[in-house]
């Protein structure tokens, strides 16, 4: 049964995707503005991993092909190069976040800077909770 739903449920979410889109063009003028933009965005979003789903799904590999992949993925080197290049686009996301902090304090303030400094907070907290995470698991 897991995997009848692992199958169908790009399909589902393509599906709904167009279902929404639609429905917003259809209800136009009896919705408002910002829940035809909601709408639009959450069947952009079903639409994209719906698409890459069904993309996914249709790949056939041998199973010679499995096991090297396989292999690729656990091989020592390939995980501390991951590991390395999540460390890396941690620090550059927190440069960019703080360099939008500071922009907003600076321009804008107000509700945008407490939202700024919300996401910077919750970047941080998921850091650490990975680390501490991946800590238990080595």
């Amino acid at each position: 049964m897991k995997n009848f739903w692992k199958k169908i449920f790009p399909y589902v979410m393509f599906a709904a995707a167009w279902v929404l889109i639609l429905a917003t063009f259809l209800l136009e003028e009896r919705i408002t503005e910002r829940l035809s933009i909601v709408l639009f965005m959450l069947g952009g979003v079903l639409l994209g991993f719906g698409a890459v789903g069904i993309a996914l799904s249709r790949i056939r590999m041998s199973s010679e092909q499995q096991k090297e992949y396989e292999r690729g993925e656990h091989d020592e080197r390939n995980v501390a190069i991951r590991e390395k290049a999540a460390m890396s686009s941690w620090y550059w996301t927190l440069y960019m976040l703080w360099a939008a902090f500071m922009v907003i304090q600076i321009f804008v303030g107000g509700l945008w800077g407490v939202a700024v400094s919300v996401v910077i907070v919750l970047h941080c907290t998921f850091y650490m909770i990975n680390i501490h995470r991946w800590n238990k698991k080595m």
